[in-house]
């Protein structure tokens, strides 16, 4: 896959209001830039779920503010979901990136997703 055909989202979304993630229908990556100290948890756990229900996630990754939290949420949401026995054929890969540009991020993003053949990526602003 060459980074020239990559179809690549980006939006932004208010941290604890009632909304459904855009995410595509084939396999995609994922990159949660968050930008406010102002989450609940409860908020959290539902983008999480959003993420791994939907299947498709290959790889999420989370930068800025409690970003290790976001981290162990969406790893523990994923086991939960699969009752602790994922699945052999599914990979579900999360990393957080304290310190991190987003361009750097999204450069680590494209480089993977170039090995994984994955054309589609989200990155997610919350406010």
């Amino acid at each position: 896959m060459e980074k020239d055909c990559l179809d690549i989202r980006s939006y932004r979304i208010r941290a604890n209001e009632a909304v459904h993630l855009s995410l595509p229908e084939q396999s995609y990556y994922i990159i949660l830039a968050v930008n406010t100290d102002q989450i609940l948890p409860e908020w959290r756990n539902w983008i999480c779920e959003q993420i791994v229900y939907s299947r498709l996630c290959i790889q999420a990754m989370v930068a800025g503010h409690e970003c290790s939290i976001w981290d162990d949420v969406l790893d523990e949401t994923y086991l939960g979901f699969y009752n602790d026995q994922p699945p052999v054929d599914h990979c579900f890969m999360t990393t957080w990136h304290e310190n991190e540009t987003l361009e750097d991020i999204t450069e680590f993003a494209k480089f993977s997703m170039e090995l994984e053949n994955v054309s589609n990526l989200v990155i997610v602003h919350i406010e």
